[in-house]
């Protein structure tokens, strides 16, 4: 990967985390690897929108999803996003603490 592309990948991969609703998807990933199907009900919008939120994310390596017979299984990419998306969520819990 060029110095470029490496720079495209990594707008790209913030563009994905600037949302609340993604970061609510991330957050709750943060428990372990979830079907969409649970996915979607506890974020509260519509399937297409949550969808299309999951699939921007793979995009960008934040996620990573797996087929289960008809399921989809989405979880974190790596550890490395676990502790951005954990450090993100911990420095912002101080700030409102």
């Amino acid at each position: 990967m060029t110095e470029e592309e490496t720079r495209e990948w990594r707008a790209e991969f913030h563009r994905a985390l600037g949302n609340p609703v993604r970061l609510e998807i991330l957050d709750y990933l943060l428990e372990g690897e979830q079907c969409q199907c649970d996915i979607f009900p506890r974020i509260g919008l519509s399937q297409s929108t949550v969808s299309a939120y999951l699939s921007q994310m793979v995009r960008a390596d934040i996620l990573k999803v797996r087929k289960d017979g008809v399921r989809k299984l989405y979880s974190l990419s790596s550890p490395e996003v676990r502790d951005i998306v954990g450090s993100t969520r911990r420095l912002a819990l101080k700030r409102t603490g």
